[in-house]
């Protein structure tokens, strides 16, 4: 199961809702859910609170729930009605509320392996994880939306945190999909939050602008799924549209892309992994009872 960009708005119109669908999601039973980010609007608050109420929802999922930070969580803390705050000091907070130790949330966590146990010279990124599942590898890197906090500035504090994560989010792609191949995966599946589609992003050429946030990942991306061969799967949220679409149709056909509901559609997407079958991934629309609006 796939969601993202959720719960936004208030307690009172948003928790009601998120509640429904996590028990829905729970209904059905899930191997494990991935939550691609952006547990709040950019206009809420950033407080220890808000931000600690959203990983108890996050426990509330019966089977382990995999979660990548989005940019409301902590880049777009700094904005006065979000509460001012110093994103690195949250992201430092969420580094140590949300991913304490080598295991994912949810009721029944499961065993990760992360990029800050594994890889000398990247101990700060604990959020970057892999597993294995049913011969599929499936992987985690930590490129959010706000063009991946990356300024205009070159000697700004975002800058200064973007290139080291940049950086290592490179290094652990690359060595995700070295190993994926070495061990003969039949698929692989990379979970992000940002749309790196957008502004920045030509599709006609393929290709990103040199101002983009996403480029240095992007391009590794494309090339690493190219030589990979096999089926690849790019999960992120961050626009609130569920798409279904190749953002590299000629560097590297056998990626596709999913973008899950968020926002006001507070759906999921529930995603069915099978290595025996053609094609691997199938993908359905999980609707929240509690919202009538149609979401085709």
């Amino acid at each position: 199961m796939a969601l993202g960009d959720m719960p936004y708005g208030s307690r009172e119109q948003a928790y009601p809702a998120y509640k429904a669908l996590i028990a829905a999601i729970n209904r059905r039973a899930p191997v494990f859910t991935i939550h691609v980010g952006d547990t709040k609007s950019g206009l809420d608050g950033c407080s220890d609170e808000l931000l600690l109420e959203q990983r108890d929802f996050m426990n509330s999922f019966t089977s382990a729930l995999i979660y990548i930070p989005g940019d409301n969580e902590w880049t777009d803390c700094h904005r006065l009605l979000a509460g001012a705050y110093d994103p690195l000091e949250r992201l430092a907070f969420i580094r140590r509320h949300y991913f304490p130790a080598d295991e994912s949330l949810g009721g029944q966590p499961m065993r990760l392996e992360r990029q800050a146990d594994v890889m000398p010279g990247f101990e700060p990124f604990v959020e970057n994880s892999r597993f294995k599942w049913r011969g599929v590898w499936f992987m985690t890197a930590h490129v959010v939306g706000s063009n991946n906090n990356l300024d205009d500035a070159a000697d700004s504090d975002a800058t200064r945190e973007f290139l080291p994560r940049d950086e290592a989010n490179r290094a652990w792609l690359a060595d995700s999909f070295d190993k994926a191949m070495a061990a003969d995966a039949g698929a692989a599946v990379i979970a992000i939050h940002a749309d790196m589609f957008g502004d920045g992003f030509n599709p006609d050429e393929e290709s990103f602008a040199r101002v983009s946030g996403f480029k240095a990942f992007g391009e590794t991306l494309a090339a690493k799924a190219r030589s990979f061969r096999k089926p690849v799967l790019l999960l992120f949220g961050d626009s609130h549209t569920f798409r279904i679409f190749h953002p590299f149709p000629r560097l590297a056909g056998n990626l596709i892309a999913v973008e899950v509901y968020g926002g006001e559609h507070m759906h999921a997407v529930e995603v069915t992994v099978d290595p025996g079958v053609a094609p691997i991934f199938t993908f359905k629309p999980v609707r929240n009872p509690a919202l009538p609006l149609p979401i085709d």
